[in-house]
């Protein structure tokens, strides 16, 4: 049995797919991530299970522990961390595999090099199953949403009427990749107005922000925190139309198949972009920019020049086109 470390942030993960997909369809497959992905991951098409990484300071240590006398024969490395390889070089797993990074070629058995040249997320993590002798045919991002999933969200989007506009105002990464709040609120106040209703989705950290963007408006759903990621993609699922900053919702509305818009700022989308026909993206470009900082000192140029009138166009161009 082969068991496949998922990266840790669920952009990553989701655009690690068409090598799970590859995968299972070779050979018996578990996947070990973070506990957050199980309730999206552990129902993907040809996976036996899921185990969820532990927590706090010991979690490596009651993590290879759980993993020992499971029968697993290999394991792949998505992520680039030294962790990770100590991880299953202590559940005593005989072949470990992944790149060559973070000083951990010694915790290997078979290591491969990084590529030399720039790819886009997904294509690093193909390159890295192709240099282990694995083909993938197919390298389209997938999901398969739980029912109990569905059921859910169409409880909390019960009542609303016309099309659904869903938009996602966070991104873990930092304030350098999030469009303004009071632009949300504006863009959620013009697609109102012009009949549609809104759900906003993400994590409880921007629940707040949510808040402030929906406060008084009617037909505008606030769901930030009211959902795991598997709900969350099944709101998503159901969008005529998502509308998003750089983030992992952005990669699970591409792998969806949803018309979508998504607003870069300091993070480059040839490396992370939506890899979707339907989507749209809006991104300024500006000499200084890709710069992949969190913070901005210089005021967030790459994202306060993006307007409401920009991110409307791309929802009517995508949507109506």
């Amino acid at each position: 049995m082969l068991l496949v470390r998922l990266p840790n942030w669920l952009g990553d993960a989701v655009m690690a797919t068409p090598v799970v997909r590859a995968l299972s369809r070779r050979t018996t497959v578990w996947l070990l991530g973070r506990g957050f992905l199980e309730p999206l991951f552990a129902c993907f098409p040809g996976v036996r299970g899921f185990s969820a990484l532990s927590e706090g300071s010991l979690g490596l240590l009651r993590t290879a522990r759980s993993l020992r006398g499971r029968g697993f024969r290999e394991a792949l490395l998505l992520p680039n961390s030294l962790s990770s390889a100590l991880l299953v070089f202590l559940a005593g797993i005989p072949e470990r595999m992944g790149f060559s990074t973070d000083g951990r070629r010694l915790l290997l058995t078979r290591a491969v090099n990084p590529p030399a040249e720039s790819l886009h997320q997904r294509d690093y993590y193909v390159y890295l199953l192709e240099a282990l002798g694995f083909s993938v045919p197919e390298r389209s991002l997938t999901l398969s949403v739980p029912e109990a999933a569905r059921r859910r969200a169409g409880e909390l989007l019960s009542g609303l009427p016309g099309p659904l506009a869903v938009l996602a105002p966070g991104a873990a990464y930092g304030p350098a990749k999030r469009w303004p709040p009071d632009r949300f609120r504006k863009l959620a106040e013009e697609l109102v107005r012009r009949g549609w209703s809104v759900a906003l989705v993400g994590g409880v950290n921007e629940r707040d922000a949510a808040e402030g963007i929906s406060a008084g408006l009617s037909r505008v759903h606030n769901l930030c925190g009211r959902t795991d990621v598997a709900t969350a993609a099944a709101v998503i699922e159901r969008a005529t139309v998502f509308v998003s900053n750089d983030s992992g919702l952005m990669h699970v509305a591409a792998a969806l198949g949803r018309p979508q818009v998504a607003i870069f700022g300091s993070t480059d989308p040839r490396a992370t972009g939506p890899l979707n026909p339907r989507a749209r993206v809006v991104w300024k470009g500006l000499p200084c920019s890709p710069c992949l900082r969190r913070t901005c000192s210089r005021g967030y140029p790459c994202l306060t020049t993006v307007s409401v009138e920009e991110v409307l166009q791309a929802v009517e161009e995508i949507v109506y086109s």
